[in-house]
């Protein structure tokens, strides 16, 4: 029986965020990127992502092949199906990033991973937010759902940094600790 955490459980990393802080280009760097891994990147609708067609090797179904070995699943009603799925491709992934979507609480996501079926197939690793340092405090009423998206990551890249000032970004700073204990930040522009 494989130990829980193993060497051979596939690693999965949550990217949540609120709507426009950047996931997207993220995952379009990852899935452009040259890194040497085989990842499955899991969105909601992968036509959404604009892959450059000489990376694109094949499209069946909801999966997009990648030349550099990655694959892109659109998540179907069901998560679970849709991780077995990928687990059960001959490529078996190598790491399994998958978007949340900009209005949703990661928390039930990173439930979906300690359901008793991948125990030993899969590992939540990380759980990322995405926060734009200019909009986090544009509309106040969804700023709960952005702090719980913040909250129950163990990483914050602050994006779009280069569209505010340094007083202005230390003031996102501050707003985010203020409420949040111990977040570790990392600074990105275009999430590079």
């Amino acid at each position: 029986m494989i130990e829980f955490g193993s060497a051979t459980a596939v690693p999965v990393t949550i990217l949540t965020g609120f709507l426009g802080a950047g996931k997207t280009t993220l995952l379009n760097r990852i899935l452009t990127g040259n890194h040497g891994l085989r990842v499955a990147v899991l969105v909601n609708d992968f036509g959404s992502i604009n892959v450059d067609a000489d990376l694109v090797v094949g499209v069946e179904d909801d999966v997009m092949s990648l030349a550099n070995g990655c694959v892109c699943c659109s998540i179907r009603d069901d998560l679970i199906e849709t991780v077995e799925a990928v687990l059960e491709r001959p490529e078996r992934p190598e790491y399994i990033l998958l978007e949340a979507s900009g209005v949703s609480d990661p928390s039930s996501i990173a439930m979906t991973f300690t359901d008793q079926r991948f125990r030993d197939t899969i590992r939540l690793d990380s759980i990322m937010c995405l926060v734009d340092a200019e909009q986090l405090f544009v509309a106040p009423e969804q700023m709960e759902l952005k702090l719980r998206q913040i909250g129950f990551s163990d990483m914050v890249i602050l994006n779009k940094v280069d569209l505010v000032d340094k007083e202005d970004l230390q003031k996102v700073r501050a707003g985010i600790e203020k409420r949040l204990l111990r977040v570790r930040f990392v600074e990105a522009v275009k999430c590079d």
